[in-house]
């Protein structure tokens, strides 16, 4: 072969494989559109940490379900989800646009969820005017479209099967009188929120409280008096870098600011959302291709919600008094935290389990000491933060909640421990890669 040939061939080659990781990063970059689109719709209708779980959690299964059914690296999760029976098939034979296909499951199951559809609309057809734009025949699209359609049909079906339709029917949570339990805090004296929780049936638990919870201290026990004390001692001294790490990781959907006697939402990403936020961060750093970034993407949202299901089931079981209540009732009335303290019950710490789950199944996609700047508190004006490892993130995640006032160690250390136990459960029951 002649230089001029070989050169030819070369360039040819280069030439392919450019477009190639050019169309890769597209494609990648349109799946986090999907997510952020649904991510902002969440915060803009201060949606609850329980329901913002379930509401990452059905349209991502439907994405990744879509695309795997034209990948032979990767198994369905038919099977392995509690009532996920086996989903539609593609037509033997024929083209598909799995990115279309995906897509258009993601956006269908979505929308069937999110309570301002009109603000998903708008984010949905700006991303759909990008699909339209792939170069693939109408016959092609308009076929992806209808087969992502049935996978989000076939996921939404099995959706309301979880019960949550249910929960919408019972009584308020009536908080009890006896000393020590949870009592609704200001400023705003919120109703509980979520406290059928328990009652949604779990993607891989058994049942909420398969993984049996110590007890809280006893109210008024020199323990429960000990880490009172804590809380208030700690709030009295904060370092400015203290007060970062609390900001940084609040995630309280119901935030409230009064100013003069006008009372207003301050937008902020849920626990979860935030966490899925740092899954798009590791997959775009890691330059994922579809298939394993949706992949991560669902294996995340699965130990998320079930993990939320499993502290729910806690918090209104134990029904455990906030440290706000505790430390005014004790002396100090006016005594106020660093951080709004959520509407429902203490233990345990909800950031904890979702930050500790998530970094269990997030360690084993990536490894261990996996570097990575956090910048997905930006669009809330919080500044970015750096980490060498998802548990080192997971961490300061669960003792900023300390640092903020709302929760006592034992929430903390506790809630720690139940995220990894989750997290764990869902690494080793499922295993959806071909070569596992």
């Amino acid at each position: 072969m002649t230089k001029f040939k070989s050169s030819i061939l070369i360039s040819i080659s280069f030439f392919v494989f450019f477009q190639k990781g050019i169309s890769q990063d597209q494609d990648i970059h349109l799946v986090h559109q999907c997510v952020n689109a649904l991510t902002d719709v969440m915060v803009h209708d201060i949606t609850s940490p329980p329901v913002a779980s379930r509401d990452y959690v059905y349209p991502l299964i439907a994405f990744y379900e879509a695309v795997v059914s034209g990948n032979g690296e990767y198994k369905s999760f038919a099977g392995k989800l509690n009532g996920l029976e086996a989903l539609p098939k593609p037509s033997p034979g024929l083209e598909y646009d799995w990115l279309v296909t995906g897509a258009h499951a993601f956006y269908k199951t979505a929308y069937a969820f999110v309570f301002s559809k009109d603000l998903f609309q708008k984010s949905w057809d700006s991303i759909e005017i990008q699909l339209h734009k792939r170069p693939i025949s109408s016959q092609v699209y308009e076929r992806s479209v209808q087969f992502g359609e049935q996978v989000a049909a076939h996921i939404l079906q099995w959706a309301k099967q979880d019960n949550y339709g249910h929960t919408r029917t019972l009584p308020r949570f009536t908080p009890g009188s006896k000393a020590g339990l949870w009592q609704p805090t200001g400023p705003d004296f919120m109703e509980a929120i979520e406290p059928y929780w328990n009652q949604i049936r779990p993607m891989m638990l058994t049942k909420p409280d398969q993984f049996i919870m110590p007890d809280p201290a006893p109210f008024n026990s020199e323990k429960f008096i000990q880490e009172r004390k804590e809380v208030y001692d700690i709030s009295m001294h904060l370092t400015n870098e203290q007060r970062a790490e609390a900001s940084f990781w609040d995630c309280n959907p119901f935030a409230t600011q009064t100013v003069g006697h006008m009372m207003y939402s301050i937008k902020k990403v849920s626990p979860g959302g935030h966490w899925i936020g740092i899954t798009s961060i590791a997959i775009a750093q890691k330059k994922m291709k579809l298939i394993d970034a949706l992949y991560t993407y669902s294996m995340v949202s699965v130990a998320i919600f079930d993990v939320v299901i499993a502290a729910w089931s806690e918090k209104y079981k134990s029904n455990y008094i906030r440290p706000i209540t505790a430390i005014q009732q004790s002396g100090a009335p006016e005594w106020q935290p660093v951080l709004q303290t959520p509407p429902f019950p203490e233990y345990v710490s909800g950031h904890s389990v979702i930050s500790m789950a998530s970094a269990v199944v997030l360690t084993h996609i990536f490894g261990d000491h996996f570097h990575y700047t956090d910048n997905s508190e930006r669009n809330y004006g919080l500044p970015e933060r750096s980490f060498n490892s998802f548990f080192d993130a997971a961490d300061e995640a669960a003792i900023s909640r300390l640092y903020g006032g709302i929760h006592f160690r034992e929430a903390i250390d506790n809630g720690k421990d139940l995220g990894r136990n989750v997290g764990n459960l869902v690494i080793e029951r499922i295993k959806l890669k071909n070569d596992k």
